[in-house]
């Protein structure tokens, strides 16, 4: 019996992703990030339960949908506050170290 052997090339490409990612890699804007997305997914899950009223009839007419819309609310107006903010820079003295040959 012949011995086969196989070798796997293995090619590396760069992975893309198309996902939409926050500009800044500061916290505020972080945050603000991910409560305007949380602020989407709450708008479209009321959505489809106004869309889809026949099909969930408690859900559509009961204060779910109406706690939805106060989710999107408060998670837009908390993104809408963190985005807006400055970053704070503050000067620190730091004593400049010099080595001196002899």
């Amino acid at each position: 019996m012949k011995d086969i052997t196989t070798h796997l090339s293995v090619v590396g490409r760069a992975v893309r992703s198309d996902r939409t990612r926050p500009a800044s890699h500061r916290l505020s804007e972080l945050a603000a990030w991910l409560f305007s997305i949380n602020a989407d997914r709450w708008r479209r899950r009321a959505l489809f339960y106004e869309r889809h009223c026949d099909y969930f009839p408690r859900l559509s007419s009961g204060r779910f949908v109406d706690r939805c819309h106060e989710l999107e609310a408060t998670y837009r107006g908390l993104a809408q506050m963190m985005f807006p903010m400055p970053l704070q820079v503050q000067w620190v003295p730091v004593r400049a170290m010099v080595s001196r040959i002899k």
